[in-house]
């Protein structure tokens, strides 16, 4: 049979368990505003059956419990949701990081505007025109020069910002890859901790969220595996091979390769990484495929340029009578497009005529004609120009579809992630007056307890006195 103070003793066990689902409870609406912690409750457990603690009736003896005591203190979440949200971040990461180069991919070529190279080359061929109505005309032909030599400029300024995007891109590698080997030595870290530490108690959930947030924050930059061990570790993994596991960490390293480009390698054994997501997967993409293939056609249509209209300016005559020279400086790129040297501050050396005499305008006439002639796989000057800026256009329409339909879907799996992980202050708060009442309850009994036995010893026991 329980004892007179026994009632006490579970009265006092409920007031225990409600003041720390209180805590608890606390301790959550202080993280109301932190998206990266997971709302925690507590667990109550029936106290342990005493063998001496039964009641005789009728129908025989039953064990009676001691009260309430206050359990482990767990995390609330969906990991389904979690893996599903990693997913989504990786891939808006990408698309995110190929929108935001490309956006200022097409800011260097400002096209369609009035400053934009279309309108230098326009210009250019504009003033081969006007040389072509009044061929020995000075001022005309200082006009040319100073038209063709702003286009050299436009070309070289655009080809060398692409370039220093491209090696901005490549200073990013090695960033990014610091940046990863941080948060992976931390993870290491915090599964050595949480594997030292009582589980399911605040300061190991607590430890948790924080390096939930840092796997999140590792999968912006890279696709990752993560394989959860029973809860304490976890084992994170890029490319098929083993990044963290336990309190190990497997560093990577970049390498520069000939050409001045970063490679990444896993430090221990230099096998390349494979990226498959993430901002790195657009980086990589940005700097080895898109760029260089920008720099390639803007290269092309530079060089055709230059030999088309040097071909032509070289069956001319100039205003003195000698044969006409290279007009641009011969077997120049995009990088170094320039007026040949022979000719700057010398307009009488401008080849307008086929043949030299007065009025004779036949190679002015044939060079301000290239802008409608095709010159290269069937397509002219312009066209070539054009079709390079069509594929930075139709590649950067791409990136902004793709990163607002992913962005769309990582918003949709972080409210369903904060509606199952969240704090609700709203809930919160009905919580604190279920548990304020059972725990005013229980003090209650308490009360009644202790009037109780005021009773049984003021009251009683006075035979003999």
């Amino acid at each position: 049979m329980s004892s007179t103070f026994f009632g006490l003793s579970v009265a006092q066990s409920g007031l225990n368990a409600q003041r720390r689902a209180m805590d608890i409870l606390g301790y959550n609406i202080a993280h109301a505003n932190d998206p990266t912690y997971k709302r925690q409750r507590l667990v109550l457990v029936e106290g342990a059956v005493l063998a001496q603690a039964q009641e005789a009736s009728v129908l025989g003896s039953s064990p009676f419990g001691t009260g309430v005591n206050a359990g482990d203190v767990l995390r609330v979440r969906d990991a389904l949701i979690e893996r599903r949200l990693r997913t989504a971040t990786q891939a808006a990461s990408d698309w995110q990081y190929k929108a935001q180069v490309m956006k200022q991919v097409e800011a260097i070529f400002a096209e369609p505007s009035d400053s934009g190279l279309q309108a230098d080359l326009d210009k250019f061929w504009a003033s081969w025109q006007k040389l072509a109505s009044n061929p020995e005309s000075l001022p005309i032909r200082s006009a040319l020069l100073e038209d063709a030599a702003a286009l050299c400029q436009r070309i070289q300024y655009t080809y060398a910002q692409l370039r220093n995007t491209a090696n901005d891109l490549n200073a990013t590698v090695v960033d990014r890859v610091n940046l990863i080997n941080n948060i992976s030595q931390e993870i290491a870290q915090l599964n050595v901790q949480i594997g030292s530490l009582e589980p399911n108690q605040v300061g190991t959930n607590e430890l948790q969220n924080r390096r939930d947030a840092l796997v999140l924050e590792l999968s912006k930059l890279v696709a990752v595996n993560q394989h959860e061990e029973g809860g304490v570790g976890v084992t994170i993994s890029i490319g098929g091979r083993v990044l963290v596991q336990g309190g190990q960490a497997n560093l990577l390293k970049c390498v520069t390769l000939e050409g001045g480009s970063q490679q990444i390698q896993w430090a221990n054994d230099g096998q390349e990484l494979r990226i498959t997501g993430g901002e790195l997967n657009g980086l990589l993409w940005l700097r080895d495929e898109a760029i260089p293939s920008y720099m390639s056609q803007l290269d092309t249509f530079a060089s055709t340029l230059v030999d088309k209209v040097n071909a032509l300016h070289r069956t001319g005559r100039t205003l003195t009578g000698s044969d006409g020279q290279d007009f641009f400086k011969a077997g120049c790129t995009a990088a170094n497009i320039a007026l040949d040297p022979s000719i700057v501050d010398h307009p009488e050396l401008i080849a307008a005529s086929s043949g030299g005499s007065v009025g004779d305008n036949g190679v002015a006439l044939a060079i301000a004609g290239l802008e409608g002639e095709p010159v290269k796989d069937g397509m002219t000057l312009n066209q070539l120009y054009r079709a390079l800026i069509a594929d930075i256009g139709g590649s950067a329409a791409i990136a902004y579809r793709q990163a607002t339909a992913h962005q769309l879907s990582l918003d949709q799996f972080t409210t369903q992630q904060q509606s199952v992980s969240g704090v609700s202050i709203d809930e919160e708060l009905t919580n604190l007056i279920k548990f304020q009442q059972a725990y005013n309850a229980a003090a209650r009994i308490i009360t009644v307890m202790d009037e109780m036995i005021d009773v049984l010893v003021s009251k009683t026991g006075v035979v003999g006195r």
